[in-house]
């Protein structure tokens, strides 16, 4: 596995990965694939660090990390689906860890994503708030 640190360059490749994400997750909202190009361009250029992790020369998933807090907050992670069930997700998630040089950072997951859940709890991850939404 290889990470790379994105440029603007990049952002195409980061923001159809971004809608793969929004759609795995089962997203109430999916904005179109311009918008989230904009939405991360504007991140990269508020200091959040996006990474391609890459498996045999080929984009396995992404990460975008907000760099302007502390902890770190993991604001994206995916992996593509063609890849999975291969440890690829650990994989990249301990060497970016290594790359930021940290070994705290926080994340949100959404309460339906039972995979996703058991995945960071994998990692050592553990509960600390719980967001709520009244909606009509």
């Amino acid at each position: 596995m290889e990470l790379i640190k994105c440029t603007m360059d990049n952002l195409s490749v980061l923001a159809k990965l971004n809608r793969e994400l929004y759609e795995d997750e089962k997203n109430d909202n999916i904005p179109e694939v311009e918008i989230l190009q904009e939405r991360l361009k504007c991140a990269i250029e508020q200091g959040s660090v996006a990474f391609l992790f890459l498996e045999h020369k080929e984009v396995a998933g992404y990460a975008l990390v907000r760099t302007q807090t502390s902890p770190y907050y993991l604001s994206h992670f995916f992996i593509c689906k063609n890849v999975r069930r291969k440890h690829l997700g650990t994989i990249a998630f301990n060497q970016l860890m290594k790359e930021l040089k940290t070994d705290s950072i926080d994340l949100d997951v959404f309460c339906w994503n039972q995979r996703g859940q058991a995945f960071w709890k994998s990692l050592g991850f553990k509960e600390r708030c719980i967001i709520m939404r009244k909606s009509n």
